[in-house]
Formats: C-alpha cells, structure tokens, sequence
C-alpha cells in the first residue's frame, strides 16, 4: 500500500472487527447503509468509516431501534437534498435537449435548495 491511500480491510477482517455475519453485512450495503469500495477483482474492501458505521448499526439495532430508524438516522438528509436540487437540475437539461449527466431522476422536495441552485447558474452566466 501506497503513503497516502486509505487503510481498506476485507470482509473476513470486517467480521472480526464488528461480530457481524457477511450476509448481514451485505444486506446492509443492499440497504445502501454503507457502500465500499472495490477492487479490480471486484472484492469488497472496506474502510475504517464503513466498520464504524457497521458498529453503530449494531449497537442501535441491539439497544431495540428498529432497522427502519437505523435507516433514517444515519441518512444525510443534507445528501438529499442536493440530490434533489440536482434531479430538478438534470430535469432542466434534459427539457432542453441535453445529454443526461445523472442516471435517475430523484423527486424533488427542497424547494429552497433549488432556488439557491438557480441563482448560482444565473450568476455563473454573467
């Protein structure tokens, strides 16, 4: 490993780390509560944040919070937004005839994010 790139572990080391089976850890990546990384191989390699994370999912599912809490508790909703001012945004290009630059459409719901986006692109244009 290179100075500089971050520490990844494999999934065995995960295990060790968390007491998690690799189907639960998997679920929760199909759950999009963590993402790793991937090698070339296409090997899952996570890093130190995804085996915090993988921690506090335990120990909030273990204290009687459901799955569906864990979920909304540790979603950005400052990420949701931006995605759905950037949705409206792509919506707009693809209004005009532009190639796509997202691969979905998210549905919008922060009306001031958005107005903020289009104040930035007004002001980029002059």
């Amino acid at each position: 490993m290179r100075e500089g790139e971050p520490v990844v572990f494999p999934i065995g080391e995960v295990k060790a780390r968390t007491g998690l089976t690799e189907r639960r850890i998997r679920y929760y990546e199909s759950l999009q509560l963590l993402s790793p990384r991937r090698s070339e191989g296409n090997q899952r390699l996570y890093s130190q944040r995804d085996i915090d994370r993988l921690i506090q999912i335990k120990e909030l599912l273990d204290s009687g919070v459901s799955l569906k809490a864990v979920r909304s508790r540790l979603v950005d909703e400052e990420d949701e937004v931006e995605r759905d001012a950037d949705s409206y945004f792509e919506g707009r290009r693809l209004v005009h005839g532009e190639r796509p630059r997202h691969g979905s459409l998210y549905p919008l719901i922060d009306r001031a994010s958005i107005l903020r986006r289009l104040e930035q692109e007004r002001e980029e244009k002059e």
